[in-house]
């Protein structure tokens, strides 16, 4: 999500055009239908899909990450999907910047190296930037994670509890970034119960039972 500044209110209405959906989808784990025919649409702007442990808010992300299979429905997501999962995806043996280096370029962002040293400085690692990761603290890796949001061109953005193992800066720093969003792109952000995101979002869906049900939309 390479950063594009533009506020909150900027964002696409509920009834725009989808960039990313489930439909009629059924995801079995373990001989157990974890969603059943679910529907979920995903337009421009802030989605927040919320509800306990257990309910069934990763297994939809991972459907429409491509990282489930789908025993019955679709999935229409484009190519260039941005999955941030709740534990930090980081290769250990690489530092902070190299794995930036390594995730822009395998997803084809090629570009400057001053956009990773800016997105480094942004979440606050820039003293951190050439330590390996395994040698950080779970909140140092969270950041570095999500330092991928403004390195990696992406028109879909699907975040597993971000706000995990974040102090209160960092969860500031996620504030902001999905604030200064590109208007452009979908992002579902999958959480407890957030306050501060949830008055963000332009669309909020619970999930419980299976199901995933809407429960808000900006007018």
């Amino acid at each position: 999500m390479e950063s594009t500044v533009a506020s909150a209110r900027s964002f696409a209405a509920p009834d725009a055009q989808p960039l990313a959906a489930l439909r009629e989808a059924t995801v079995i784990l373990d001989d157990r239908a974890v969603l059943r025919r679910i529907d979920l649409e995903l337009a421009a702007g802030i989605t927040v899909l919320r509800g306990p442990n257990g309910s069934g808010k990763t297994t939809a992300l991972r459907a429409l990450a491509g990282l489930v299979p789908l025993a019955r429905g679709s999935r229409d997501v484009p190519p260039d999907v941005l999955y941030l999962g709740h534990r930090p995806q980081l290769l250990h043996g690489l530092t902070a910047r190299e794995n930036l280096r390594f995730f822009r370029d395998f997803r084809g962002g090629g570009g400057r190296e001053a956009r990773i040293a800016a997105a480094l400085d942004s979440w606050g690692l820039h003293a951190d930037a050439d330590r390996p990761v395994e040698r950080m603290s779970a909140g140092q890796r969270r950041r570095a994670a999500l330092a991928r949001l403004d390195t990696e061109p992406c028109t879909v953005v699907l975040l597993d509890e971000p706000f995990a193992e974040l102090d209160v800066a960092a969860a500031e720093l996620l504030l902001r970034a999905l604030r200064e969003a590109p208007p452009t792109a979908a992002i579902l952000v999958a959480t407890h119960g957030h306050a501060e995101i949830d008055a963000l979002a332009a669309r909020l869906f619970e999930v419980g039972d299976g199901k995933v049900t809407p429960a808000r939309q900006r007018p």
